[in-house]
């Protein structure tokens, strides 16, 4: 009995003689919010070498391999577009024009590429990482006073053919583009054997048979017949056959097309 009775009495004077915690004896502590880092602009993020910026003589190229988001922002910022390795409906490879290489924050390199979609001249950042890094050595320049095409190779003309351009009230859109995949045509199809599909929209119509109103380069036949020079279409390039074979055996996806007045 009086063991038993100086155990419980030493709990008693334990209890008694520790403090209580400030958090009990004032009521629940606030937590202190502290605010994420902000995040890097692109200013703060260096340019790597090489920086695959594009020349009039060379330019690169990157295939995707993997799904990527894009981001506004080397490793940061979210553009709300996501790239898969294929085109859809077509499974043609994705493989954009490189514009420019820079690392994150933490030192990863990212190329930031012109995009496939509207507005015409959109571009984002994906990681190198997710792609194949290619050199491309063509240009194609296309003269909408002239009504050509023309074709370089490392600085120097290969190829010029005469084409059809886009009416008054569906002008060909000017600026810089590239060539977003290469289809093959059916025998049948009034665009030719090739339909050189470009990251180019129309600024005028944001829909047209069924499709987002994409420009192409394509051949002319049947019912899209159209003389070099003449102004039929509703904003694509179309080649008189049979100069568009040549054309599409000398660009590859990611080819940069210069429209100009």
């Amino acid at each position: 009995m009086p063991v038993r009775f100086i155990a419980i009495t030493g709990l008693v004077l334990i209890a008694t003689v520790l403090p209580v915690p400030t958090a009990l004896a004032s009521g629940p502590r606030q937590i202190e919010e502290v605010a994420p880092p902000p995040e890097p602009t692109l200013a703060d993020l260096p340019v790597l070498e090489p920086s695959y910026r594009p020349t009039n003589a060379v330019s690169w190229t990157a295939r995707i391999v993997t799904s990527v988001t894009v981001r506004s922002v080397p490793g940061a910022g979210l553009l709300g577009r996501g790239l898969k390795p294929w085109v859809p409906g077509t499974g043609n490879p994705i493989e954009l024009m490189i514009l420019e290489r820079r690392a994150d924050a933490e030192g990863q390199p990212w190329l930031k590429v012109l995009m496939p979609y509207r507005p015409n001249g959109l571009t984002g950042w994906i990681p190198e990482a997710a792609t194949i890094v290619r050199r491309n050595r063509v240009l194609v320049v296309i003269s909408l006073r002239r009504h050509t095409l023309t074709v370089y190779r490392d600085g120097r003309k290969v190829h010029r053919v005469g084409v059809a351009l886009g009416a008054p009230d569906t002008p060909t859109p000017k600026g810089r583009f590239a060539v977003y995949q290469e289809v093959r045509e059916p025998w049948f199809s009034p665009l030719g054997p090739w339909a050189l599909h470009l990251t180019a929209h129309s600024n005028v119509l944001f829909e047209y048979a069924g499709g987002p109103g994409r420009v192409a380069i394509h051949g002319a036949r049947g019912a899209l017949w159209a003389e070099a020079g003449t102004n039929p279409s509703h904003g694509c390039i179309r080649v008189p056959d049979p100069g568009i074979g040549r054309v599409a055996a000398l660009v590859t996806p990611g080819t940069p097309v210069v429209i100009r007045g």
